[in-house]
């Protein structure tokens, strides 16, 4: 088995503008959650199965050009993340989520997305 590319650079478009994305992102497709559900008993009696939220969090660079206001008050948002693996994560319907909170030594701006499910296409 070839070795291949697992971590590394990665990209983070929303609404098709590629961000100054910097650091490693946190990606969750979310979908399908399972909880054993545990009986008086000591024994597995099944799993409990609910929805989360996809989610891609992070940071980015303050360039002059990356409004602010605007990115907290993003809502209904594509988010395209391609990693290096060659798989790309969308997410859909998404909402900045984060506090959008900067450090000034390397402008960097704390970002966060919240959406449906994701989709990972290979």
């Amino acid at each position: 088995m070839a070795l291949e590319d697992v971590g590394g650079i990665f990209k983070l478009s929303v609404n098709g503008v590629q961000m100054n994305l910097k650091g490693d992102p946190t990606i969750d497709i979310g979908g399908e959650q399972r909880t054993l559900i545990m009986g008086a008993d000591g024994r597995a009696h099944g799993y409990q199965v609910r929805n989360t939220k996809a989610s891609v969090s992070g940071t980015f660079t303050d360039t002059s050009d990356l409004d602010l206001v605007l990115l907290r008050k993003m809502k209904n948002a594509t988010i395209k993340i391609e990693k290096p693996n060659g798989k790309t994560v969308i997410i859909s319907n998404a909402a900045f989520s984060g506090d959008a909170s900067e450090a000034g030594a390397e402008g960097e701006i704390n970002f966060a997305f919240e959406g449906v499910p994701g989709k990972e296409l290979t």
